[in-house]
């Protein structure tokens, strides 16, 4: 039992790592001002809203105790139409990028997902099995990506990739039986037309 702890704990650290490293290298600090503002007209365009969320810790408790981490992200959030008003998170360089990334790859390619409640939250596994990270941290405190002027969704749980793109975990896990939320991605993302490297054992795109 204690190797399969060890392990676990291994494998948490190593997706924080992950998670770190590829904030350090974020798209948003790479790219130029004018593209990032390329980046907010085009989510604007597509029938999206441009929202900055902040990186906090702790937000399974008392949101007064909720540890800002002093990182924050841009978003194009999607809210569809409907009686469900179901919605969608991506960050805006992934949507707007004309190259392929892990993000758009994931929801892209609908890898299959199989559900088991002994691993917790099935979004959040099926993000680590494509080889993304949505925790913060190995505890029960929680974390996520904060909009506390959202209407809905004050804490949103972002599947963050290597390359520092990211989407949010339900979306793509709904996506991975064909069930849209908010709005159909692949009709958006402007990589969409290039050919995708089988990042996940199929092609996309």
């Amino acid at each position: 039992m204690a190797d399969r702890r060890d392990g676990s704990r291994r494998r948490a650290l190593s997706f924080a790592s992950l998670v770190g490293w590829a904030l350090l290298a974020y798209p948003v600090s790479a790219v130029a001002h004018d593209d990032l503002a390329d980046a907010r007209d085009y989510c604007v365009g597509a029938g999206g809203q441009v929202q900055a969320r902040q990186a906090m810790w702790g937000t399974n408790g008392d949101p007064a105790e909720w540890m800002d981490l002093g990182r924050s992200i841009e978003l194009c959030r999607f809210q569809a139409d409907d009686e469900a008003a179901s919605r969608i998170y991506v960050d805006l360089v992934t949507l707007w990028s004309e190259q392929p990334s892990l993000a758009a790859g994931a929801y892209l390619a609908r890898v299959p997902m199989e559900v088991d409640v002994a691993q917790g939250n099935p979004a959040t596994t099926y993000c680590h099995e494509l080889g993304g990270s949505a925790q913060f941290g190995i505890g029960a405190q929680g974390g996520g990506w904060v909009a506390m002027e959202d209407p809905v969704d004050q804490v949103v749980a972002m599947c963050v990739f290597p390359d520092g793109s990211m989407i949010d975990e339900w979306g793509i896990a709904y996506m991975s039986s064909g069930e849209v939320r908010g709005a159909d991605l692949s009709t958006l993302f402007r990589s969409a037309t290039q050919a995708y490297p089988p990042f996940f054992g199929s092609e996309a795109g």
